[in-house]
């Protein structure tokens, strides 16, 4: 299932975008607003209001505006500095009824001065129309003036976006700087030797990737160090015994209580022996994991290979009363390969697969290839490997559960050098097994590239 991840780089991009938008919104909608608001107070001054309803009753009572203009007058002198002084009273038709503009006298059609006058409504009927004249300005104060409403618009919407922007921008990087903080927390716990330390994955971005991989980290450290510690608990266990021997039959022949017997001296040339094996084979994984064993390759037909170790241990498989059968092979492409070393590696298997194969059952050899790997297979009809062993079958010293009828000898090595051996030839081993039915071992190796 695909999961899919909030990219910061995409979270970046929506806050921009959000920014600009919203900024560009804000002066749009400030612009607006001040716009109507200077029409509106231009509108509805409350000085109108009650000259507008005094012409209304003048109405009412005359059924005409004639001798209405003292009403004028009366609001004229009452007028405050940059209220209009001067009014105009115009029918339906713009003809002038009242007029105190001196340069509009009383009768002159001006119908375009309707859009500007408040209507006197008299009986829900509109019987006229109140025009105050404002003072007139010179162009440069009209210029100043609008230049003023603009900046401060302006003014106030860059403040508006720059909050705005700030808000975005703390929100975000608290967002981001949260997780990196628990992330170096959490380093600086693993520097200190505690490899329980997990991080809380809390976003689902590159830094949520990040938090996993470093999960990851901690979980592949931690198995790297028990490994390690078990892994020289066991190399000290494995040296003990056999040193612990050769001391002892030693030091009884040198006291003289044990005679020399070649019996004696037999068991410890065999542990002596045991030991060469062990430290050579801890050398082998050694090499091998650093890239510093050499391997002599040369191309080879993996069905020879197979017939050679199955040549090898077909002695012992009859002392034992186990059948080695090697299964019909199709042609198969040859592999690059150093012979020695891969026979090793069957060796080991196929010395397990004896080891837990029970008197009349069958160690089975086969091979095909497909996606130019050539796969080596050995399928036993033994005991077989409990699930909880199988994640582990290849580290060293691993031997299962000690009740296992699996790990009554050997060092626990074998399969370890077996993997590393692969591993170095560029190819994968993996082992599938069932408890009481056997258990098969498969070898991939890349095919022969034609030069």
């Amino acid at each position: 299932m695909m999961t899919i991840r909030r990219s910061i780089l995409l979270k970046l991009i929506l806050a921009f975008w959000v920014m600009s938008v919203s900024g560009i919104v804000i002066i749009a909608l400030l612009a607006g607003r001040i716009s109507s608001r200077e029409f509106n107070r231009f509108a509805n001054e409350a000085q109108y209001k009650d000259l507008i309803d005094n012409l209304v009753k003048y109405y009412g009572d005359n059924g005409n505006f004639t001798g209405a203009g003292a009403l004028l007058e009366t609001a004229s002198q009452k007028a405050q500095s940059g209220q209009a002084k001067e009014y105009l009273v115009i029918d339906q038709a713009g003809n002038i009824l009242l007029s105190l503009v001196k340069r509009l006298p009383p009768g002159t059609p001006s119908p375009d001065l309707i859009n500007l006058g408040f209507p006197i409504t008299v009986g829900n009927k509109t019987v006229a129309y109140l025009i105050p004249m404002r003072p007139p300005k010179n162009m440069t104060e009209v210029a100043a003036e609008n230049i003023h409403r603009i900046n401060s618009s302006l003014l106030f919407g860059g403040i508006a976006v720059t909050v705005l922007a700030l808000l975005f921008g703390w929100l975000m990087a608290r967002n981001i700087i949260r997780p990196l903080r628990e992330l170096n927390s959490a380093t600086q716990s693993i520097a200190q030797g505690d490899l329980e330390k997990q991080v809380v994955i809390s976003t689902r971005d590159e830094i949520g990737a990040l938090a996993e991989s470093f999960n990851a980290m901690t979980v592949s450290l931690k198995r790297s160090r028990d490994l390690r510690r078990q892994m020289t608990a066991d190399i000290a266990h494995e040296l003990r015994n056999p040193l612990s021997i050769i001391l002892g039959h030693t030091e009884a022949m040198s006291e003289g209580v044990l005679p020399a017997t070649p019996e004696t001296l037999d068991i410890i040339y065999d542990e002596a022996k045991h030991l060469s094996r062990l430290v050579d084979d801890l050398r082998t994984i050694s090499l091998s994991e650093s890239g510093e064993l050499s391997l002599q390759r040369s191309p080879v037909n993996p069905v020879a290979i197979l017939e050679r170790s199955a040549s090898a241990y077909a002695v012992r498989a009859a002392e034992k009363g186990v059948t080695i059968r090697l299964e019909p092979v199709p042609d198969l492409p040859l592999i690059n390969v150093d012979v020695e070393r891969i026979g090793q590696v069957l060796a080991n298997l196929l010395d397990n697969s004896l080891k837990h194969t029970p008197s009349g059952g069958s160690i089975r050899l086969s091979a095909n290839s497909s996606d130019n790997m050539v796969r080596l297979s050995i399928q036993d009809d033994g005991s077989g490997i409990p699930p909880a062993d199988l994640p582990y079958v290849f580290d060293r010293f691993y031997r299962g559960k000690q009740t296992s009828s699996r790990v009554k000898d050997g060092s626990g090595l074998g399969l370890a050098i077996s993997k590393a051996l692969v591993e170095l030839h560029q190819g994968q081993i993996s082992v599938t097994s069932e408890l009481g039915q056997g258990t098969t071992i498969t070898i991939a190796l890349p095919v022969l590239k034609a030069a």
